[in-house]
Parts: C-alpha cells; sequence; structure tokens
C-alpha cells in the first residue's frame, strides 16, 4: 500500500477505495463522541468523509448549501446544528438514532444485546401464557 502520509490522508484514500465503509466510519465516530463529548472530532470525520466522496463541493451540493458556508461550519469548534448532521448523515445514506446505553457490566440482567432482549421477550411471553393458564 502507498505511503499515505498522515492518518487523515490514509483514512480518506480508504473511505474513497470502499464507500461502503462510511457508514461504520461515522458510527465509530458517534460512539466516540458520546464517549468523549468532543465535538471536534465529529467535524474532522465529517470533512474527511466529505473529502473521500468527493469534496466540500459535492457535500454542499447534495445538502442544497453553498460550499464556503458548509467548509466554515465544519471548521468551527463548536457541534453542529441538530438539522446541519441531519443533513449530511443523509446524503450519505445515514440516520441519527437512539439507543440505551449498556451499563458496565455485560451480564447485567439490563444489557441490550440482542440476545437479552430476545431472552426477555421470551420470559415475557411465558409469564403471559402462564397468566393465562397455558
Amino acid at each position: 500500500m502507498k505511503n499515505s502520509g498522515t492518518w487523515r490522508e490514509y483514512m480518506v484514500q480508504r473511505l474513497a477505495s470502499d464507500p461502503g465503509r462510511i457508514k461504520g466510519y461515522l458510527q465509530a465516530i458517534m460512539e466516540e463522541y458520546q464517549t468523549f463529548g468532543d465535538p471536534r472530532v465529529v467535524l474532522l470525520a465529517l470533512r474527511t468523509v466529505a473529502e473521500a466522496a468527493g469534496g466540500i463541493s459535492e457535500l454542499a451540493k447534495k445538502i442544497n448549501t453553498e460550499p464556503e458556508v458548509l467548509s466554515e461550519e465544519l471548521s468551527r469548534d463548536k457541534a453542529l446544528t441538530i438539522e446541519t448532521l441531519k443533513a449530511i448523515l443523509n446524503a450519505f445514506e445515514c440516520r441519527l438514532s437512539i439507543e440505551s446505553l449498556e451499563p458496565e457490566n455485560p451480564h447485567h440482567p439490563t444489557t441490550y444485546s440482542p440476545d437479552a432482549r430476545l431472552m426477555r421477550i421470551a420470559s415475557s411471553a411465558t409469564a403471559a401464557s402462564a397468566k393465562q393458564g397455558g
């Protein structure tokens, strides 16, 4: 593989060569933001993804804004408005979603993994059946 220079340049090349990775990259960045709360990480990631997908001008067209305005918004140290974030994520065929925070102990009964969810559904169905005499 060609020496890319910086980590960001490497990520731009990687995302440009396989746009299917963009969703996973954005998901990882949003999880990092949830943990550490630094909006600059999200802004840098969005600039990286924009560059990989054709540049700020191309993204600006997709979200119906001026490239200068978008570039300025992605260069600030403050978080984007929810409307701008939604528009950018939509341009990459992604969306924001809400999910419960997982507890520290993965074996805690309120774990929100798919297996735990299925166990809760099964136990609820069993309890309902028992109440009905079934």
